[in-house]
């Protein structure tokens, strides 16, 4: 797991600065503080990323990070859950705005033998979700979402620097 979060920071670097923005890592007591605040676990690769970088931007695409001065997990978990019309479930941590008042959120009720699942779901913030009809699976890792969601769709229509395609 840590190999490959280390591949996704290597990856994300190769883009130019003015693409990318990268913050200074999280103490853990954060991310400590955010597992107690809310009684939720946070995916381990999710932890050792932020141990890395506490959050990223590659050209708006967002991946959050915790005690930041900006827009964090622990505002958009509280946003999410507590202030809008239509609240997340609470076993949902939106992880990723898509700007348009939808969020991508880890799953924590998936357990697993290493700890709880890392299934990405997309939540539709104006979409009355019921108990058979839950918020779509995306991907199955944090990983595969950076890879294929954050990295891979800004590679199908711009290079390194930020040059469009043709």
């Amino acid at each position: 797991m840590k190999k490959e979060v280390d591949l996704i920071i290597a990856e994300l670097l190769r883009f130019s600065p003015h693409l990318l923005e990268i913050n200074n890592p999280v103490l853990e007591e954060e991310i400590a503080r955010f597992e107690s605040k809310f009684n939720l676990p946070l995916p381990e690769d999710y932890k050792y990323l932020l141990s890395i970088t506490n959050g990223f931007s590659l050209m708006g695409d967002e991946v959050l990070g915790i005690a930041k001065n900006k827009y964090d997990l622990v505002n958009a978990y509280q946003f999410e859950h507590y202030e809008v019309i239509n609240p997340q479930y609470e076993y949902l941590i939106p992880f990723s705005p898509d700007g348009f008042g939808n969020s991508y959120c880890f799953d924590t009720r998936i357990k697993t033998n290493q700890g709880f699942s890392n299934q990405i779901v997309f939540w539709q913030h104006d979409y009355e979700y019921s108990e058979t009809d839950l918020p779509e699976i995306t991907n199955n890792s944090l990983i595969d979402f950076i890879n294929n969601w954050i990295i891979g769709n800004t590679l199908k229509y711009y290079d390194y620097e930020g040059n469009e395609k043709l």
